[in-house]
Protein backbone atom coordinates (compact mmCIF):
# COMPACT_ATOMS: atom_id res chain seq x y z
CA UNK A 1 0.00 0.00 0.00
CA UNK A 2 0.94 4.01 -0.43
CA UNK A 3 3.27 5.00 2.09
CA UNK A 4 4.45 1.87 3.52
CA UNK A 5 8.20 1.55 4.79
CA UNK A 6 9.93 -2.09 5.18
CA UNK A 7 13.70 -1.41 6.09
CA UNK A 8 16.34 -4.10 6.31
CA UNK A 9 16.35 -7.77 7.29
CA UNK A 10 12.63 -7.64 7.65
CA UNK A 11 10.80 -10.95 7.01
CA UNK A 12 7.29 -10.60 5.53
CA UNK A 13 5.75 -14.17 5.26
CA UNK A 14 2.65 -14.74 2.38
CA UNK A 15 -0.87 -13.32 2.28
CA UNK A 16 0.21 -10.41 4.66
CA UNK A 17 -1.29 -6.91 4.31
CA UNK A 18 0.87 -4.20 5.21
CA UNK A 19 -1.18 -1.33 5.03
CA UNK A 20 -1.33 2.64 3.90
CA UNK A 21 1.59 4.52 5.83
CA UNK A 22 2.48 1.34 8.48
CA UNK A 23 6.37 1.19 8.92
CA UNK A 24 8.31 -2.33 9.67
CA UNK A 25 11.64 -1.44 11.28
CA UNK A 26 14.67 -3.97 10.66
CA UNK A 27 15.21 -7.19 11.72
CA UNK A 28 11.26 -7.62 11.84
CA UNK A 29 9.46 -10.87 11.40
CA UNK A 30 6.25 -10.70 9.96
CA UNK A 31 4.68 -14.72 9.73
CA UNK A 32 1.78 -15.63 7.24
CA UNK A 33 -1.78 -14.19 6.86
CA UNK A 34 -1.31 -11.06 9.40
CA UNK A 35 -2.88 -7.74 8.68
CA UNK A 36 -0.41 -4.70 9.74
CA UNK A 37 -3.31 -1.92 9.79
CA UNK A 38 -2.84 1.68 8.61
CA UNK A 39 -0.29 4.19 10.02
CA UNK A 40 0.42 1.15 12.41
CA UNK A 41 4.71 1.16 13.58
CA UNK A 42 6.57 -1.92 14.56
CA UNK A 43 10.01 -0.78 15.89
CA UNK A 44 13.06 -2.69 15.36
CA UNK A 45 13.29 -6.43 15.86
CA UNK A 46 9.42 -7.60 16.45
CA UNK A 47 7.70 -10.77 15.45
CA UNK A 48 4.43 -11.24 14.94
CA UNK A 49 2.93 -14.63 14.80
CA UNK A 50 0.51 -15.59 12.35
CA UNK A 51 -2.70 -14.51 11.43
CA UNK A 52 -2.61 -11.72 14.14
CA UNK A 53 -4.01 -8.63 13.52
CA UNK A 54 -2.38 -4.95 14.31
CA UNK A 55 -5.11 -2.39 14.57
CA UNK A 56 -4.82 1.48 12.67
CA UNK A 57 -2.37 3.46 14.40
CA UNK A 58 -1.12 0.98 16.84
CA UNK A 59 2.69 0.91 17.74
CA UNK A 60 4.86 -2.08 19.06
CA UNK A 61 7.88 -1.57 20.90
CA UNK A 62 11.28 -3.03 20.16
CA UNK A 63 11.98 -7.08 20.24
CA UNK A 64 8.19 -7.45 21.18
CA UNK A 65 6.62 -11.11 20.73
CA UNK A 66 2.95 -10.86 19.13
CA UNK A 67 1.98 -14.63 18.72
CA UNK A 68 -0.47 -16.44 16.72
CA UNK A 69 -3.85 -14.74 16.03
CA UNK A 70 -3.16 -11.88 18.69
CA UNK A 71 -5.09 -9.08 18.03
CA UNK A 72 -4.25 -5.50 19.13
CA UNK A 73 -6.52 -2.59 19.33
CA UNK A 74 -6.25 0.48 16.99
CA UNK A 75 -4.14 3.29 18.89
CA UNK A 76 -2.59 0.65 21.41
CA UNK A 77 1.02 1.07 22.28
CA UNK A 78 2.66 -2.70 22.68
CA UNK A 79 5.38 -2.70 25.50
CA UNK A 80 5.75 -6.76 26.25
CA UNK A 81 4.87 -9.78 24.31
CA UNK A 82 1.28 -10.97 23.88
CA UNK A 83 0.06 -14.02 24.35
CA UNK A 84 -1.35 -16.26 21.42
CA UNK A 85 -5.03 -15.71 20.97
CA UNK A 86 -4.90 -12.30 22.84
CA UNK A 87 -6.63 -9.10 22.46
CA UNK A 88 -4.96 -6.06 23.42
CA UNK A 89 -6.57 -2.60 23.39
CA UNK A 90 -4.62 -0.11 25.82
CA UNK A 91 -1.69 2.57 26.15
CA UNK A 92 -0.08 3.34 28.93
Amino acid sequence: MGGVVINADARIGSHVIINTGATVDHDCTIVDYVHVGLGCNLCAGVSVGGGSWLGAGSKVVPGVHVCTNGVIGAGSTVLEDVPDGASIAASP
